[in-house]
């Protein structure tokens, strides 16, 4: 099932609510890239990072960042981790509102999903895409905490990428007490062109290790958007 959403505000946010073709066990919110650069929830990437979460049978949203498309608002660069947390809190009323949370992110969606994660939205996992190292309105000391996450954590990285170089991101966190798991993709940048497959069955594997195992109490049938 697929429907389009409005994820309630302020800023009320547009979305894209989707869920998979089997008993739900969980949720997933999946951020896009940066606003002021054509980021939105129809983003390659984004997309295949939702489908396969829905493969491991998890609900997911994806939604526009205040001022994308029709969400409401104007750009920040800091508080859109708020926007992630407001995708959360729309996860919590839908079918498996009880069910774990997936935070995923594409970019600046990786640095906003690790930022909500920090500031109280609770997620049992982080995937984070081409987590970036260029901060803009942010500075690195933002992430100083990072290492107080301790639920497990995806880092898919471009072996070309000049925007998140992966030694770089890795010694970032790595710095900061993150233990994350990293996939290196190779022959491809920031952009992950032509290599969307292999984002795609990065997240599935993962999942498939981290998500809890569901029980015949837990199992949710899919249901309808509030």
């Amino acid at each position: 099932m697929k429907r389009t959403v409005t994820i309630p505000g302020p800023p009320a946010l547009e979305g894209i609510y989707e869920t998979p073709d089997a008993p739900i066990r969980g949720n997933a919110v999946v951020s896009h890239p940066h606003p002021l650069y054509g980021g939105t929830m129809v983003n390659p990437v984004v997309h295949h990072v939702a489908k396969a979460c829905r493969r491991q049978r998890l609900a997911t949203v994806r939604f526009n960042f205040r001022g994308v498309g029709s969400s409401e608002g104007k750009y920040q660069g800091t508080d859109e981790w708020r926007d992630v947390g407001a995708a959360a809190e729309f996860m919590a009323h839908q079918a498996a509102g009880g069910s774990p949370l997936i935070l995923a992110g594409y970019s600046f969606g990786a640095r906003m999903s690790m930022l909500a994660a920090l500031n109280g939205v609770s997620a049992h996992a982080l995937i984070l895409v081409a987590f970036p190292l260029m901060w803009e309105h942010l500075t690195p000391e933002a992430f100083d905490h990072i290492g107080d996450f301790r639920g497990p954590v995806l880092s898919i990285l471009g072996q070309h990428d000049d925007v998140a170089p992966p030694e770089q991101v890795k010694a970032f966190f790595g710095d900061r007490g993150l233990e994350a798991e990293s996939v290196l993709v190779g022959g491809t940048d920031h952009f992950f062109y032509d290599h969307h497959e292999a984002v795609e069955a990065a997240v599935e594997n993962f999942l498939g290790r981290v998500l809890p195992t569901p029980t015949s109490s837990t199992e949710m049938a899919r249901g309808e958007v509030e």
